[in-house]
């Protein structure tokens, strides 16, 4: 039996056809994933981005709150990178690739721990207390 060339280039064209399409359907059932189980997605993150603050508030920023200092901006920049690194770590490495997924890619969420940990910081109720209490005692 004897088998052209022709006949391997359109098979081999035809598998990569079908290919294309599974991957292409596969990729979208993953995004409709994760449009379906968004809130599982985001509870589970916020669950550790809560976790990761916990220990870096405690740690790093809770001695700036009581004496109602602004932490300096490279202080601040090293915290929240630490905090970035605590949520990777706590999330591993196939949850980090499920939330790049989800977001788009890596900058963007990023872009989202940091914007979290902002929040966080400036809505920090200890130090807003202090802010409080040295202002009204002056």
């Amino acid at each position: 039996m004897v088998i052209s060339i022709s006949a391997i280039c359109i098979v081999t064209i035809f598998l990569a056809i079908c290919v294309g399409f599974v991957y292409n359907i596969v990729k979208y059932l993953k995004r409709l994933n994760y449009i379906k189980h968004f809130t599982l997605y985001i509870s589970v993150l916020e669950y550790h981005m809560d976790k990761a603050y916990d220990m870096i508030h405690k740690d790093k920023i809770l001695a700036y709150s009581l004496e109602a200092f602004r932490i300096p901006d490279k202080e601040y920049e090293n915290i929240s990178h630490d905090y970035v690194r605590l949520v990777r770590k706590y999330i591993g490495p196939t949850l980090l690739s499920e939330f790049v997924q989800l977001y788009g890619d890596e900058d963007s969420f990023l872009f989202i721990l940091l914007d979290y940990f902002s929040r966080r910081y400036e809505e920090d109720e200890i130090r807003k207390t202090a802010m409080d209490n040295l202002t009204q005692e002056e």
